[in-house]
């Protein structure tokens, strides 16, 4: 069954918020070692289209995805949409939320007409790099960079 995915609102902030600090900082490997803050939800609201999945116990799922020229960007480049910081409750994988979020994101970016969707994870999350593969995304590694915090950051794209 198709989990239900809807827009974030701003009552989520604080769901949002500890949902990305888990899965990124607290069981994050290799990459950011400060708690996400209301100022990463509001900047995300404001530049792109939060998307999230609900269980009676809370929000489960998020997926932010910015459209082409989206100032949040770090590694869209025109015509792409990118698609950034789906993490899933660690209570709630292997669900198929991830691919849910993920697929919800591919029907935005084609119903917008853009002509792809990147993103970047870090070399050690290589339990997401399967998923993104098995949606078909490409690696992209000359797209790949390391970032201001000195982490690795590996590109994918999906045309579409």
């Amino acid at each position: 069954m198709k989990p239900p995915i809807r827009p974030a609102a701003d009552r989520d902030a604080d769901a949002v918020i500890d949902l990305w600090t888990e899965a990124y900082v607290t069981l994050g490997v290799g990459g950011r070692t400060t708690p996400y803050a209301d100022t990463d939800f509001a900047h995300s609201m404001r530049h792109g289209e939060v998307s999230v999945v609900d269980e009676p116990d809370g929000i489960v799922g998020v997926v932010v995805l910015l459209p082409p020229g989206a100032p949040e960007q770090a590694v869209g480049r025109p015509g792409e949409a990118e698609l950034a910081r789906l993490a899933v409750a660690a209570k709630a994988r292997r669900m198929g939320i991830g691919r849910a979020l993920a697929c919800f994101c591919e029907q935005r970016a084609r119903a917008g007409g853009w002509e792809a969707i990147v993103l970047w994870s870090r070399p050690a999350q290589v339990e997401a790099h399967r998923l993104y593969e098995s949606l078909g995304y490409l690696r992209a590694p000359e797209r790949d960079s390391v970032d201001e915090t000195g982490h690795g950051r590996v590109v994918f794209r999906l045309g579409l």
